[in-house]
């Protein structure tokens, strides 16, 4: 019987960052697909280990266990060793029940099974491998649709009034923003610097806001005193006083906003 490793490997890898991504939603963790994707290859690197090198001690249990352990470190890597050995028990364990799977379904098909052979090739092989991939497409789709229901519910429309213009732009309310002018105690909105002309804004006076961030970092954000801002709300627009504080960095990657609402802006 012909392997070809490159196919083991891409099938292998498959059913690995299945394995870890059904992992993650029992323990309700969100991760990153590169590490996620980073933990299926030592996985499938590990088996081709195997096959290729001969090496009888990393067949072992505790081997296996150690390999297990290193892909899910790999995979949540900011949670403590508590939490690791407990994801890394239940990846076992699906590990397992997904074996059980292919071994029933070679033994439903009337093959018997030998000791020491490891099963490549069955009849449900592919159908297999067809839900799994169908599951993470899904998986995937209907992560990005939940997201995006999320992210639209707290993006606002906002007009911002300037002495000879206008700017009408999309903003992000951050609920975790508190940002306000320590004086005036007036709110402020963080905006990207570029959607506004030099000439637009260099009459106005510039006020420092101090910030600081949750690691500790800080500094002082520049900003003017518009006109007035227009936030468009469901049923209604709020006209409110507001400072206009720049940012000369992209706030959204994918481009679906230019501004950071406070909470104290809506609520």
């Amino acid at each position: 019987m012909h392997i070809y490793l490159d196919i083991l490997f891409l099938e292998n890898f498959i059913i690995n960052r299945f394995l870890l991504s059904l992992t993650a939603k029992t323990v309700k963790e969100k991760v990153n697909s590169i590490f996620l994707s980073l933990a299926s290859v030592i996985g499938s690197s590990y088996l081709l280990f195997i096959l290729i090198g001969k090496k009888t001690y990393a067949n072992n249990i505790f081997f296996k266990l150690l390999v297990a352990f290193c892909m899910v470190f790999t995979t949540f890597r900011k949670k403590n060793i508590i939490f690791k050995l407990k994801t890394t028990f239940i990846f076992i364990l699906y590990s397992i029940l997904l074996a059980g799977i292919c071994i029933f379904m070679q033994i439903a098909n009337g093959n018997g099974l030998k000791s020491n052979v490891a099963i490549v090739n069955f009849p449900y092989k592919k159908l297999l491998m067809a839900i799994i991939l169908l599951y993470l497409v899904l998986e995937r789709i209907v992560s990005f649709i939940r997201d995006r229901i999320v992210l639209d519910k707290l993006i606002y429309k906002i007009d911002i009034d300037l002495k000879n213009s206008k700017k009408s732009i999309n903003a992000f309310l951050d609920t975790g923003n508190e940002l306000v002018e320590p004086v005036t105690n007036l709110p402020v909105i963080v905006v990207e610097k570029d959607i506004f002309q030099k000439n637009e804004i260099e009459d106005y006076d510039t006020i420092y806001i101090p910030f600081s961030v949750v690691n500790g970092d800080g500094g002082m954000l520049k900003a003017i005193k518009p006109e007035m801002v227009s936030i468009y709300k469901k049923r209604e627009i709020e006209k409110k006083e507001v400072l206009i504080a720049f940012s000369d960095k992209k706030l959204s990657s994918s481009g679906d906003y230019r501004a950071l609402l406070s909470r104290g802006i809506i609520f």
